[in-house]
C-alpha cells in the first residue's frame, strides 16, 4: 500500500503539498517520524476522515491537531492521573522505552498511537486505545496500511465506529487553525505550498 493509492481512496485527485520543517519536528518530539507518515503529511496535510478520525500533523495553529502538542496533552493528563489521583497509567507514552506516540484521535475519544518498540521508525507498530476503559487493540502495519484498512471500514479496532457513510471513507482537509480563545493557538510552522 502506498500513499499515493491511500490518496486516491481516500478522495484526493492530487497531494495537497503541506510542507513541514521535519528537523523542528523531530527535535520537538526528540525522535525521528516514519517515512510513510512524512508523505501522508504532504499528500494530506490538516484534517479528517468523516469528521470522526482526526490525524495530528507537525505545525499548525490547533494545538488540538498538532502532533508535539498532543504528546504533551497526553502527559500532562498521565500526570495528573498518576500524581493527583494516584492511578495507574493509562499506556507508557512517549519518551518512556517502547512508549506510546499518539498520532490520531477520534471524537469519541479513542486513541492513535505508534508503539516505539524499535530505534527505526518504520518499523513502529499501532496501537489503539478506546475513550473509555484499557481494552486496548493493536494493528501490526504500518501507518499507511491502518489507514488504508480505515478508509476501506475493514479496520480491527472494536472501539472504533463503522462508517456512517459510503465507503471509502472521504478525507475532509482543513487548514489547522485554531478556532478558539488564543490561549490554544500555536505558532503555526508548517503551511501550504501555495500559502508561501
Amino acid at each position: 500500500m502506498d500513499i499515493e493509492q491511500l490518496a486516491t481512496d481516500a478522495g484526493l485527485s492530487a497531494p495537497h503539498r503541506y510542507v513541514v520543517d521535519w528537523g523542528r519536528a523531530e527535535a520537538e518530539l526528540g525522535t525521528r517520524l516514519p517515512a510513510d507518515y512524512k508523505e501522508y503529511v504532504y499528500w494530506f496535510g490538516p484534517g479528517c476522515f468523516e469528521y470522526y478520525l482526526f490525524i495530528c500533523v507537525p505545525g499548525v495553529e490547533n494545538s488540538v491537531q498538532e502532533l508535539a502538542a498532543r504528546l504533551a496533552r497526553e502527559q500532562a493528563g498521565e500526570r495528573l492521573l498518576v500524581e493527583d489521583l494516584k492511578a495507574p497509567p493509562l499506556v507508557p507514552l512517549f519518551p518512556e522505552t517502547a512508549g506510546w506516540l499518539p498520532w490520531g484521535h477520534t471524537t469519541g475519544g479513542d486513541a492513535l498511537y505508534w508503539v516505539t518498540s524499535s530505534d527505526d521508525p518504520d518499523r513502529w507498530t499501532i496501537a489503539g486505545r478506546p475513550g473509555r476503559g484499557r481494552d486496548y487493540a493493536y494493528f501490526d502495519g504500518s501507518f499507511t496500511e491502518f489507514l488504508h484498512t480505515y478508509v476501506w471500514d475493514t479496520v480491527e479496532m472494536h472501539f472504533l465506529s463503522e462508517a456512517e457513510k459510503d465507503i471509502p471513507i472521504a478525507f475532509q482537509p482543513d487548514h489547522g487553525a485554531w478556532p478558539g480563545e488564543p490561549a490554544g493557538r500555536l505558532e503555526p510552522y508548517g503551511c501550504f505550498e501555495t500559502d508561501r
